[in-house]
């Protein structure tokens, strides 16, 4: 009979087998969910292989949007987030606003854009490059205009993702993985209420 050592090799295999074979069914749902969310927004499915979950990609009132879910790495472990991404011409500065921004609108502690930071280390002075920096004020009163109407129709959403508005799209994510076409068109059409606020103004 084999040894102890050889049973446990044996178990540990099996485990490992049974883990794949789960997440690979897991996935196989997760495909079949996204793909007939794709199929009720008129959108195309593009699969991305055997181990993620692929990208929805479409458009609404002339926008193009992609969907996608990916797994990142926290500390030991990996967490699924969702980012709804659509077109935008941004022809003012970057903006990334978390979700207590919104939840206590506006919280200026989870807004700021992308810049260059001076900080010291030890006895000498570093330059950082394309980290969050905080806004000027001459920003804060034109960014809280740009959002005032939008955070009372919208504020149950806005308050649990991350928003990113770069030079030729907004972004937002949220965490988990989307649940249903109903929650894709609620985002989709917040992001196109903020694209056409941000294209017909300077205000940032």
């Amino acid at each position: 009979m084999p040894d102890k050592s050889v049973w446990g090799t044996i178990l540990g295999i099996g485990i490992c087998v049974f883990v794949l074979l789960f997440y690979f069914f897991y996935l196989q749902l997760r495909w079949l969910k996204y793909i007939k969310i794709a199929e009720e927004l008129q959108a195309e499915y593009q699969s991305q292989g055997l181990f993620k979950t692929g990208v929805i990609a479409g458009s609404s009132y002339d926008r193009k949007y992609t969907i996608e879910t990916r797994e990142i790495a926290v500390g030991k472990g990996s967490s699924t987030w969702t980012t709804i991404s659509i077109d935008c011409v941004n022809k003012g500065i970057p903006l990334q606003m978390e979700g207590g921004f919104f939840k206590t609108f506006p919280n200026w502690k989870y807004a700021y854009t992308m810049g260059d930071r001076k900080e010291r280390v030890f006895v000498t002075n570093i330059t950082l490059q394309n980290v969050p920096v905080p806004l000027e004020e001459k920003y804060k009163l034109q960014v809280q205009g740009l959002f005032q109407e939008i955070v009372l129709l919208q504020h149950d959403l806005l308050n649990k993702g991350h928003m990113r508005i770069q030079q030729d799209q907004i972004s937002f994510t949220t965490h988990g993985v989307l649940k249903n076409v109903a929650a894709a068109r609620q985002t989709i059409s917040l992001l196109i209420k903020v694209a056409e606020r941000i294209e017909s103004s300077l205000v940032i």
